[in-house]
C-alpha cells in the first residue's frame, strides 16, 4: 500500500563529527568493544570512569546524541545499545499446526524450578538494564521484575499470590541504585510481600552497595537532600550515592548468573533436563512426519 505523500518523512542522517566529537566516538568504540551489549547509561558511566566525559547532565546527553549518530553513520552496530523501556511486541503466527509444531521442539521447555526447593525470582530498579538481565532470567526460566523504583502496591500482591501458590520459600535477588530510595524500595519489599501478604519471602540485596563502589572504583555523588530518607541513609552509609549503571556491564550479568546458579540443586535440574531433551525430540519427530496439510485436524477428530 502506497503511503500519503504528506506522511513520508526522510530518514535522519548522520551528522559529521567535529575534531572534538571524534575523540568523543572513539571511546565510544573502545568501550562498547569490550562488551557485547550495554545501555547508555552504562555507557556514559564507563565513559566517566576513564576520564573521558565529567560526571554531569550534559555530558550524559552528549553521549546520548553521540551513540545516536553513530549508529546512524554505522559506526556504531545497534544491536551494541540495549533499552529495556521499549521494546518490540510480536505475536507468534504460524502457517498450520505441522508448522507450529516444527517450531515448537526447538522452544519447548519443562519447568526445571517445580522441583527445586526454593522459589527465585530477580527484581531491578532499573527497566534500562532489562534488556542486560532479562535474558538471562529467560535463559534459567526465572521471574524477572523491572521495579521502575518502587515497586507497585499491584506488583508486589501479585508476586505474593504466587509464591503462596508455589508452597515454597522465595528467595528474590534485588539489584538497585546505592541511595537513599534505592535502600528504601528493596528494604519495604519484606515486610510488603511477606509481612503483609503473608507470603515466605526473603530479600537479597545483591547490588550495589559500599563494597561494590570501593571494588570498582564507581564515581559517587552526594545525596538528594531533597529525599525524606536522605539524612537515615548518611548515617548508616555516608553521603556518597551511585546508580547500579555504573556497574561495568559484565559484573552486573555476572551478579545476576551466579546469583540464580546458587539456588540450583544441579543433580535435580540435570534430571529435569534429560526429560525434557527427550520430550523435545519427541515433539521433533511428528513435526517430521509427512502429513498433508489438515491431516492433524482429522486425526483429532477421529480420537474424539
Amino acid at each position: 500500500m502506497t503511503e500519503p505523500t504528506n506522511l513520508r518523512t526522510c530518514p535522519k542522517k548522520a551528522r559529521k563529527p567535529q575534531p572534538h566529537t571524534l575523540l568523543l566516538w572513539n571511546a565510544i568504540i573502545d568501550v562498547v568493544n569490550e562488551y557485547d551489549r550495554m545501555s547508555i547509561r552504562q555507557l556514559y558511566y564507563q565513559l566517566v570512569a576513564r576520564g573521558v566525559v565529567e560526571k554531569t547532565e550534559q555530558a550524559y546527553k552528549r553521549v546520548c546524541d553521540a551513540a545516536t549518530q553513530m549508529r546512524f553513520d554505522g559506526a556504531l552496530p545497534y544491536v551494541k545499545i540495549v533499552d529495556g523501556n521499549r521494546e518490540r511486541q510480536i505475536r507468534a503466527a504460524y502457517a498450520d499446526m505441522k508448522d507450529a509444531l516444527g517450531v515448537m521442539h526447538q522452544f519447548y521447555r519443562k519447568d526445571y524450578w517445580a522441583s527445586q526447593r526454593y522459589h527465585v525470582e530477580v527484581w531491578c530498579e532499573k527497566d534500562a538494564l532489562s534488556g542486560l538481565i532479562n535474558p538471562i532470567c529467560r535463559e534459567y526460566g526465572v521471574p524477572y521484575v523491572a521495579a521502575r523504583g518502587f515497586a507497585s502496591v499491584s506488583v508486589r500482591w501479585q508476586t505474593a499470590e504466587e509464591i503462596n501458590a508455589s508452597g515454597k520459600s522465595a528467595i528474590i535477588f534485588y539489584f538497585g541504585d546505592h541511595d537513599a530510595s534505592g535502600q528504601s524500595a528493596s528494604n519495604v519489599l519484606e515486610s510488603e510481600i511477606g509481612g503483609r501478604h503473608g507470603a515466605d519471602v526473603y530479600i537479597h540485596r545483591v547490588a550495589l552497595g559500599p563494597e561494590h563502589i570501593r571494588q570498582y572504583n564507581l564515581p559517587t555523588r552526594p545525596g538528594k537532600k531533597t529525599d525524606s530518607r536522605h539524612l537515615k541513609f548518611v548515617e548508616q552509609y555516608g553521603d556518597e550515592a551511585t546508580e547500579l549503571d555504573a556497574l561495568p556491564p559484565n559484573v552486573l550479568t555476572t551478579m545476576v548468573r551466579e546469583s540464580i546458579e546458587s539456588m540450583i540443586d544441579w543433580s535435580e535440574w540435570n534430571r529435569v533436563k534429560e526429560i525434557e531433551d527427550l520430550e523435545r525430540r519427541s515433539l521433533e519427530s511428528i513435526s517430521l512426519l509427512d502429513l498433508e496439510p489438515g491431516s492433524l485436524i482429522r486425526l483429532t477428530d477421529d480420537a474424539a
